[in-house]
């Protein structure tokens, strides 16, 4: 293994040496973002061959050994398989495909802390640990168990047994969000993009990622608590939220992608509102990390690789300002 990882690094350093006298320079792509788990394309065969004992599936199938080569529910990985497994399951009545559905919505139950909240991956380490509202993770699954609970559409084959421990899973989901909704000074906001398992407060991942407040998956959370039932928690949970968005919108600038770079340009004809993506907590400040993990507060003052790489602005908050 050792001397297979230094062949690739003299490669690596011999390749980069040639395009350097070459004068060639690799610039990293405006749109290099982490591409969907692999059973979003994935042959069903190769959903079946690929479910973990545990129930899950890895985020790509042919991930090394790693942290990742564990169940996980990071770029639609497991919900995507059973609800696929499942839409098979409504064509073919194959009991194969329904079985391997239900042992993955029981790896999801048996997932979810007693908190009510999801990691991002199973029984793993560091931030992966953390409740992960990332990308959507622990939404899309309580989506799922919502529909499973309520044996909807291709759900309907499961029994009132599975469906009631879902319901369960999705009141504590419920509980669990409330609950970590950020309070400053008395005043609710919005959620981080992952929150410490234990004492429920925002998080760090990857260094770029503090704590902080954070728009596109508050805007997930917000769309999910609008379809529970109401009461007055979560009516007051969503109202916060609404007027939260609407106090950090931004108007005056507008973002523009030229030339293998992103920079902000003041123009004060835009009056279409905009996001950053995370917020300071505190200060409603828009705030920009590199892989530094020092905070800024202007885009052009983090790393050009981290400029370019990750989505700082966004429309996200245009469906709950209206």
């Amino acid at each position: 293994m050792f001397k297979s990882k230094l062949k690739y690094a003299t490669f690596i350093l011999a390749f980069t040496f040639i395009l350097a006298v070459c004068g060639i320079t690799l610039q990293p792509s405006v749109t290099a973002f982490a591409a969907d788990g692999s059973g979003t394309t994935a042959s069903i065969a190769e959903i079946l061959k690929n479910q973990r004992p545990d129930g899950g599936w890895i985020k790509y199938y042919n991930e090394p050994v790693s942290e990742w080569a564990k169940s996980t529910i990071d770029n639609k990985a497991t919900y995507t398989e059973i609800r696929r497994l499942s839409a098979e399951y409504t064509k073919t009545k194959n009991s194969t495909y329904s079985a391997a559905a239900i042992k993955g919505i029981d790896f999801l139950l048996n997932m979810q802390y007693d908190n009510g909240g999801w990691p991002q991956v199973y029984k793993s380490n560091g931030y992966h640990t953390h409740i992960t509202y990332n990308d959507n993770a622990m939404i899309n699954v309580m989506f799922l168990l919502d529909e499973v609970s309520n044996r909807k559409g291709d759900f309907s084959f499961v029994d009132s047994n599975l469906a009631n421990r879902c319901k369960i899973a999705v009141e504590k989901g419920v509980d669990c969000i409330l609950k970590t909704q950020v309070n400053v000074n008395g005043k609710l906001t919005v959620w981080g993009q992952q929150h410490d398992e234990k004492t429920l407060k925002p998080a760090s991942a990857r260094a770029y990622e503090v704590p902080s407040l954070c728009t596109g998956e508050s805007v997930g959370i917000i769309n999910f608590l609008k379809t529970r039932p109401s009461t007055p928690q979560i009516t007051a949970s969503i109202k916060a939220a609404e007027n939260w968005f609407k106090t950090v919108a931004i108007t005056g600038i507008k973002v523009v992608k030229a030339n293998g770079d992103v920079t902000v340009v003041n123009d004060s004809s835009v009056k279409t509102p905009i996001w950053a993506r995370f917020y300071e907590i505190g200060t409603n400040k828009p705030i920009f990390v590199g892989r530094n993990g020092v905070v800024k507060y202007r885009l052009a003052d983090i790393d050009k690789e981290r400029r370019t790489g990750y989505a700082w602005y966004g429309n996200w908050g245009s469906s709950i300002v209206k």
